[in-house]
């Protein structure tokens, strides 16, 4: 009923920067997409091996790789600092004007969020022309001539032109995106465009995460709810998103059928369930597939301070609507799960 109807591209985002040692068949790839522009950057091969490469061992530099159907489809790579440098940015011609390039600016802004002030690029006069209010949305303006010249095609008089920007800017304009970015694209299994947030005590939130429990009783619950994608958020002590779940069935009934039919699934004992449903003669029954746990949890209170908006949990559940932070919030956890 709800994700069947969204058009939404499933994405891999490998990252590379740190002291662990990269997967090699991925490394090769970010490698490739890299040096394929051999004939635009003469020796980009040798910047690769003598830049590139130990920059991402230091940490000094970051990149990513985004897969479609494990086919490398685009690269990024970042020199971190308070004037951070965009080094490389590739997307394959096929793969033009599908969105990508607001996905990997949000990626690697959101490598880029903590101690950068500024970000630099450098590009042709004649791309900059092309691409210049998709640039400018984000805050960068053409600075003039770049002092060092990279590119093969200035032998013909092509000019690379240097462009920047204040990194507020360009977070503002990534803040704006991201609801969009959710609704076209699914990030290593993840999906920041859901239907419902789910609050779940911690102990029970465990066991939904790690198989035990399928079942989740709610009070109060509506069956048009099946289907729908949920984000399950651990209350207190916790406070932090650690998983997705599919709702793939409401059953409704009293509580002693429930638990008839269902104690197994339940992951509690028969005390604490009647504890729960004391009071009530009717409870639903949230049948939970498709659970995807956070490889990271993400805490709360990291994306309250990253979208300057206090975002109120629900005591049992809420529907993610448009005109809430909730959008926002959903889909900037989301780009930051596919930054770790």
């Amino acid at each position: 009923m709800f994700k069947e109807l969204t058009l939404n591209r499933k994405l891999s985002i490998v990252r590379f920067g740190g002291v662990k040692e990269p997967d090699f068949d991925r490394f090769k790839d970010l490698k490739q997409l890299v040096e394929e522009c051999e004939d635009l950057y003469p020796g980009i091969d040798l910047w690769f091996k003598h830049k590139v490469q130990p920059g991402l061992k230091s940490k000094e530099r970051s990149a990513l790789v985004a897969y479609h159907n494990e086919k490398p489809i685009a690269a990024g790579i970042l020199r971190r600092g308070e004037d951070a440098k965009l080094c490389s940015l590739r997307i394959l011609p096929k793969e033009a004007d599908k969105g990508l390039g607001t996905l990997l600016l949000a990626l690697i802004a959101a490598e880029a969020r903590t101690g950068s002030e500024r970000i630099h690029f450098t590009l042709p006069h004649a791309l900059w022309a092309e691409k210049r209010s998709f640039f400018e949305k984000y805050g960068f303006s053409c600075d003039g001539l770049a002092d060092q010249q990279y590119r093969q095609g200035n032998l013909f008089g092509i000019s690379e032109m240097a462009c920047s920007a204040p990194f507020p800017a360009i977070w503002r304009r990534v803040i704006e995106t991201l609801p969009g970015i959710a609704e076209k694209f699914t990030l290593n299994g993840n999906s920041g465009s859901c239907d419902l947030v789910l609050s779940v005590q911690p102990r029970w939130a465990e066991s939904i995460i790690n198989g035990i429990k399928k079942i989740e009783v709610r009070r109060k619950f509506d069956s048009k709810w099946e289907g729908a994608i949920v984000w399950i958020y651990a209350t207190d002590p916790q406070r932090e998103f650690v998983g997705e779940a599919r709702i793939s069935k409401v059953f409704k009934g009293n509580p002693q059928n429930i638990w008839d039919n269902w104690r197994t699934e339940l992951g509690c004992t028969q005390e604490e369930f009647q504890y729960y449903c004391k009071g009530t003669d009717m409870v639903s029954a949230l049948w939970l597939d498709d659970i995807r746990p956070f490889k990271n949890p993400i805490l709360r209170s990291q994306l309250e301070t990253l979208i300057q908006e206090d975002l109120n949990p629900p005591v049992s559940h809420l529907e993610v609507r448009k005109k809430s932070p909730w959008p926002l919030a959903l889909s900037l956890g989301t780009i930051l799960m596919s930054n770790r």
